[in-house]
């Protein structure tokens, strides 16, 4: 039974996260005194603080829990936020205890030590997990009942990804002639042993089913078994659905958006002020001054060009770049309105230093400046400019989706090259469903990886399609 693993497993699994933190303590230590393992009396004391604190986090973001059907990625978001409750409690700890005295280079190498094995070690435990469940262990036995064609395909999903640990023994397949399937199903409870009874919805002869459901649900409950209810309109949607309550009633939203989160909105916006600062302190101003002597050289007319763009719900903003195009003065009304010819390769009208900077990306730099704003995020879909974006949204289904955020100086689908002016519809659908991928998996993780690619293809001179 799977109650028998997690009350073996779990208790084991919590254990050895404590283990995991208290080492990287020691081995901090150890790095940063050379002392071996022995702690004063500062140190022992901040131990038991770490150790508790840990504790609590892990017990509140459920660290130490392998969810069936949930991937890695999954669970490294409650490893991020337990991590932030956990080096939270740690800093008020010491910020309330005066007399306390630990070394900062100490915190540094104990909080990232700790975080690096916390993750590699889950990492492996989830692969060591996946390996004995596709073996057929730790697996939940599970009864299907639902239309013939849907119940096929969970049993396909099933044998395709054991991993997950759902191991269909019985199944109820409905080929539209009604029959009593709370009795079978009765019936067929009281002869074996099961864990789960999943209900599928939906399909050519689901109605049967759905117009016996909550029988179907009493009869599983009084079992004692779990239910699990598989609703034919999440097919027709994304795969990330979202339970919430309106007025009592249990709905689901077929559309998942992390960012629709407070915490999630604080944590993104509080990262998007303190890098922007960074970045304009620590590059723009120079950078700026090169760049404007260097566009001042090869053409007339200003350094930063401003162009009007649409933002989150629709919202018109005034978007900045390094100018790179020639000057004109018949254009310029037209270009800022954000009505002007997209931009094709080979054009024209850039100028060899506005290549270079469209190469590289430094044109997109003053819009760190849109980011301290708050017109944009450091990470999101790109702005379009009004004409380009009123036409698209004409042609793209779903494209409105990419409103639902802040646009980006980067986003997921600039880095993979699908950025800059288009009107292959196969493109900018491509890019349209990159944006709505990102909206619907965003994670802080995910826009650490889209910056570093970034990155990465500025100092490369890789930057895709940049043109």
């Amino acid at each position: 039974m799977i109650s028998k693993y997690n009350r073996v497993l779990l208790p084991i699994f919590f254990i050895l996260d404590i283990l995991v933190v208290a080492m990287s303590f020691i081995l901090a230590h150890v790095f940063r005194f050379d002392k071996g393992i022995n702690l004063d009396e500062n140190y022992t004391g901040f131990l038991l603080v770490v150790l508790l604190s840990w504790a609590i986090s892990s017990i509140t973001f459920k660290t130490y829990h392998v969810r069936h059907a949930k991937s890695f990625q999954w669970h490294l978001r409650s490893l991020f936020f337990a991590e932030m409750c956990f080096i939270g409690m740690c800093m008020l700890y010491l910020v309330l205890s005066k007399g306390t005295y630990v070394s900062r280079l100490f915190l540094v190498t104990f909080f990232t030590l700790q975080f690096f094995l916390i993750i590699s070690v889950n990492y492996v435990r989830k692969k060591l997990i996946y390996l004995y469940r596709a073996r057929g262990y730790n697996s939940k036995r599970v009864v299907v009942i639902g239309d013939r064609e849907r119940v096929e395909e969970f049993r396909e999903w099933s044998r395709k990804y054991p991993e997950f640990g759902y191991n269909v023994k019985k199944y109820l397949c409905c080929d539209g002639v009604y029959e009593d399937y709370p009795g079978l199903l009765d019936k067929e409870l009281s002869k074996s042993k099961y864990d789960e009874v999943v209900i599928i919805s939906g399909g050519k002869n689901g109605i049967v089913v759905e117009e016996q459901m909550q029988d179907l649900v009493d009869v599983a409950e009084n079992h004692g078994l779990r239910v699990l209810i598989a609703p034919s309109v999440i097919k027709n949607y994304s795969g990330r659905v979202e339970i919430d309550s309106l007025n009592g009633q249990a709905v689901l939203r077929v559309r998942n958006e992390p960012l629709r989160y407070l915490h999630n909105r604080m944590l993104k916006r509080g990262f998007d002020i303190l890098f922007s600062i960074f970045i304009l302190v620590a590059f723009y101003w120079w950078i700026h001054i090169i760049v404007a002597i260097l566009i001042k050289l090869t053409s007339r007319g200003p350094v930063i060009f401003k162009q009007k763009r649409v933002g989150i719900n629709d919202k018109v903003f005034t978007c900045l770049k390094f100018r790179t195009m020639r000057h004109d003065d018949h254009r310029k009304e037209k270009a800022e309105n954000g009505f002007d010819e997209i931009t094709g390769e080979n054009d024209s009208r850039v100028t060899w230093i506005g290549k270079i900077l469209r190469r590289t990306n430094i044109d997109e730099l003053p819009q760190f400046i849109n980011v301290l704003k708050g017109d944009m995020s450091v990470v999101g879909p790109r702005p379009h400019m009004l004409k380009e974006d009123h036409e698209i949204r004409k042609k793209i289904p779903k494209y409105k989706i990419r409103q639902f955020v802040k646009p980006g100086v980067t986003g997921l689908a600039a880095v993979k090259g699908y950025r800059g002016g288009t009107k292959s519809l196969k493109l900018m659908k491509k890019r349209t469903e990159l944006d709505i991928w990102y909206i619907e998996n965003w994670s802080f993780l995910l826009d650490l990886k889209i910056i570093g690619k970034t990155v990465l293809q500025m100092i490369t001179f890789r930057v895709p399609n940049a043109y």
